[in-house]
């Protein structure tokens, strides 16, 4: 008994280590404030789960690190090249494995302008030497030479761009 007893503690101190803050920011010059409501996720078989929460610009995914073609799989259903954007990644190709990806409706709060991007999915990868970031939805229409996305949210237009970094994504409202 006393060893099944340490075989648990010992498996839930590995899943301890594995849960991760995956945190990725919502750049907007400066006025932008992120919400996302969790319709469901895909994970890593084995790796822990955590959720989804909000900070300002800021969605932290609290989840393992371990890329699988699975997520991937998950991540682009019903998605074309495109419909995604990378925030590093070779331009001309989806994701091959994720590490996780999260689904539902991305808000995004521009001073006093809100959008609300329904069927959102983003998730997250591994690229060169960091891990990247993907996002996508149905309602997206990318340019992947230009690392540029424009989505229609609820009537607003949403365009994220790379930033160059791997964990920030630029987010400003466009006219038509």
């Amino acid at each position: 008994m006393l060893r099944v007893c340490l075989l648990f503690v010992a498996a839930a101190g590995v899943l301890a280590e594995d849960m991760k803050d995956n945190w990725v920011y919502f750049d907007g010059n400066g006025t932008v404030k992120v919400n996302f409501s969790l319709t469901t996720h895909a994970v890593s078989s084995g790796q822990p789960w955590g959720g989804v929460s909000v900070q300002g610009d800021g969605l932290l995914v609290k989840a393992g690190r371990h890329g699988t073609t699975s997520v991937a799989a998950a991540f682009v259903d019903g998605l074309s090249l495109l419909n995604v954007l990378p925030t590093e990644h070779a331009l001309d190709a989806l994701p091959h494995d994720l590490n996780f990806a999260i689904f539902g409706n991305l808000t995004l709060t521009f001073g006093t302008q809100k959008a609300v991007c329904s069927d959102f999915r983003i998730a997250q990868g591994h690229y060169s030497t960091h891990n990247n970031w993907w996002m996508g939805s149905p309602t997206c229409e990318a340019t992947p030479t230009t690392q540029r996305m424009t989505c229609l949210c609820h009537g607003t237009n949403v365009q994220f761009h790379s930033s160059g970094s791997s964990d920030h994504i630029n987010a400003l409202p466009t006219s038509g």
